[in-house]
């Protein structure tokens, strides 16, 4: 059959293609806060395929069902269809951004053994679910999903256990090129066509769904006090937020910005920010 878009959202194209695939489209295009830019990044749709590619195929090596078909272009991929689940797993492995904010506030308690402090790495990685189809992500509990019928209790097993895997996988290859994974988001879905557990989709440990740090810079910067400087978005996040004063006041989540914020600087810096990513995490042919 023609592919037919079925789905444009902040970052991706979705085409249907027919026999139960999907060709997922990663652009340039670039959100921040819940807020998609009018700005562009070069080379980021394609980066964020490759390294996507890369994460999805050695989860499926290590036994975990995936989307994954293959790689079909620079910013391309072919993928099973899956009925997503509605919620988002985010594993942290770092004590930073939203959650400091929250541990601030008193709304969780630490981990055993984990310093209260900025930037500080948790005893063990901290497990979360956010909603995914709320304009801005917010924090559900278990007992949220039951009641909602989003998982059961052994799905729920499922994911959490899953997702740490994912993780442990994605933070030993990023170690290998200098780099910490500090969190990151990830998705699953269904399709009992392909097995009766929650499937992993989306994206996986690339610089949109995750937090890399430079593992050379990190314990001076915490030592310090200091923000860590990232291989990912925050460089626009903190550029929104210093120079465009988003701290005080920003559009609303959801927002499809139609003039362009970002300096040529703040764009090529990002871009390079993309590729340094992609080449300390994986090899190119």
């Amino acid at each position: 059959m023609e592919p037919k878009l079925i789905h444009r959202g902040k970052v991706r194209d979705v085409y249907d293609v027919g026999q139960g695939m999907l060709h997922l489209v990663s652009t340039d295009r670039l959100s921040a806060f819940d807020i998609v830019l009018a700005d562009t990044i070069p080379h980021k749709g394609e980066v964020l395929n490759d390294v996507s590619a890369y994460h999805l195929q050695m989860a499926g090596r290590a036994g975990i069902p995936t989307h994954y078909v293959d790689r079909t272009g620079s910013g391309t991929m072919l993928v099973y269809r899956l009925g997503m689940i509605p919620v988002e797993v985010i594993i942290r492995g770092y004590l930073y951004g939203s959650a400091w904010d929250r541990y601030r506030r008193g709304e969780f308690s630490l981990p055993s053994g984990t310093e209260p402090r900025k930037g500080a790495k948790f005893s063990e990685p901290m497990v979360e679910f956010t909603t995914k189809l709320e304009a801005s992500d917010r924090p559900v509990t278990a007992d949220e999903i039951l009641h909602n019928d989003w998982m059961s209790a052994n799905e729920i097993a499922y994911v959490v256990a899953t997702a740490l895997r994912v993780h442990q996988i994605v933070e030993e290859n990023a170690a290998k090129g200098g780099i910490l994974l500090a969190d990151q988001k990830l998705e699953f879905g269904r399709n009992l066509m392909i097995d009766d557990v929650p499937i992993l989709g989306d994206e996986v440990g690339t610089p949109d769904s995750s937090r890399f740090w430079n593992a050379e810079l990190y314990a001076d910067n915490y030592r310090a006090g200091n923000d860590q400087p990232s291989f990912d978005k925050q460089y626009v996040r903190d550029y929104l937020l210093s120079a465009r004063g988003w701290d005080k006041k920003r559009p609303p989540a959801g927002t499809h910005l139609t003039e362009p914020l970002l300096t040529p600087e703040v764009v090529a810096r990002t871009a390079e920010k993309y590729l340094e990513a992609r080449t300390r995490i994986i090899t190119l042919a």
